[in-house]
């Protein structure tokens, strides 16, 4: 993981270099940022070729990172800033003077900034493999066929305080269902359920956030309890996020204590009188199978020990995830503490390789992975 990453920071720097390049900068105003690049760059490809050779990084080197790091964020931080002011109507070309360099008001805002900005990256996710990969036949499906009047019951049963309208079907995909439109009051909603296994399979609504009235952990319990209303009860929620006044829950199934990631489903839970108003269920429709693999060959405490010292161990559990490309992986989650971040690395529990790392980031939404 530590050779993958760095060679994306390398490359990123370079992709750095050639949009500073396109910039219309004096040469004084990039000079800094450049070589901060340059340095960033060169220092990570270092560190890359150590790895290649078989070698470790040194706590030296981990400071070295942690410096940089730092750095990074205050780069980031001015060029919120910048985009800030653009956003506001600030206009680049009105800024620069193509006859006269020395008169460039663009490069004066840039000269604040003596680092350039690290790119996030484009895959964020709302909880641990919440976008994990589907498998294209549908194996979460139970095989009896379920009729527009079985499937219309089961919506007013789930929604006894909504009125339900059929509004037709879905076909010719990977999963037919039956839709219905709900309403309540001056609010309106829609459901969907599948036409193979009679499962609820989408959920949404216009209800506005009100009161946070419920906690998150009572929002958790809520998001269980309709699970298992619905049929689904070997499930938990492993991962939620108070975003504007509503919980964003993920439910995923267990078996034998391991946490099964692939089978999840998302809930979306009012935080003002804890109402179900959104569930999307397609990743258990797709994956939610018995799983045959659920003994690891290396131990827990072996596994551990391939963690780094500088990290601080939280939590362990032994999940089931989603391979990069396709397939699935037996592994031991351990949740750890750096320098006040929250990470989760995944460690494969057959052959002690490393299969993913994951940040929790700190918005304006709540908490996210990356």
């Amino acid at each position: 993981m530590q050779e993958e990453y760095l060679t994306e920071i390398v490359s990123l720097c370079e992709s750095s270099q050639n949009s500073l390049s396109s910039l219309p900068l004096e040469h004084n105003a990039i000079t800094e940022t450049a070589k901060f690049v340059n340095q960033l760059g060169g220092y990570c490809f270092t560190l890359h070729q150590k790895i290649v050779d078989g070698e470790d990084i040194t706590l030296d080197e981990y400071a070295q990172i942690d410096d940089l790091y730092d750095s990074c964020v205050e780069v980031k931080y001015e060029l919120n800033r910048l985009a800030t002011l653009i956003n506001g109507g600030y206009s680049i070309v009105d800024n620069v003077s193509i006859t006269d360099t020395n008169i460039n008001n663009f490069s004066g805002e840039w000269s604040t900034i003596y680092n350039d900005t690290v790119e996030y990256p484009t895959l964020i996710y709302d909880g641990p493999f919440s976008d994990s990969v589907e498998n294209k036949t549908v194996k979460g499906l139970s095989s009896n066929e379920v009729s527009q009047t079985e499937a219309e019951l089961s919506i007013k049963e789930w929604f006894s305080d909504w009125t339900v309208t059929a509004s037709g079907e879905t076909t010719g995909g990977d999963i037919d269902t039956w839709n219905f439109d709900l309403m309540k009051d001056q609010n309106t909603g829609y459901a969907q359920v599948t036409k193979q296994g009679g499962l609820l399979l989408q959920v949404g609504s216009d209800i506005e956030a009100g009161d946070s009235n419920k906690t998150l952990d009572e929002c958790n319990l809520l998001a269980e309890t309709f699970a298992k209303s619905l049929g689904i009860k070997d499930a938990q929620v492993v991962w939620s996020t108070d975003c504007q006044g509503f919980a964003y829950c993920n439910l995923v199934y267990v078996q034998d204590d391991v946490i099964i990631y692939p089978d999840m489903i998302k809930i979306k839970v009012s935080r003002d009188d804890g109402q179900i108003v959104g569930w999307e269920a397609r990743s258990w429709a797709y994956n939610h199978i018995t799983r045959t693999d659920t003994t690891p060959t290396i131990s827990k405490e072996d596994a551990q020990a391939k963690l780094d010292s500088y990290l601080d161990l939280l939590t362990t559990k032994l999940t089931i995830i989603p391979d990069k490309y396709v397939g699935e992986n037996l592994a031991w989650e351990f949740k750890c503490l750096k320098s006040g971040s929250v990470f989760y690395i995944y460690i494969d529990a057959h052959t002690g390789e490393d299969l993913n790392v994951m940040k929790v980031i700190l918005t304006d939404d709540g908490e996210l992975l990356m």
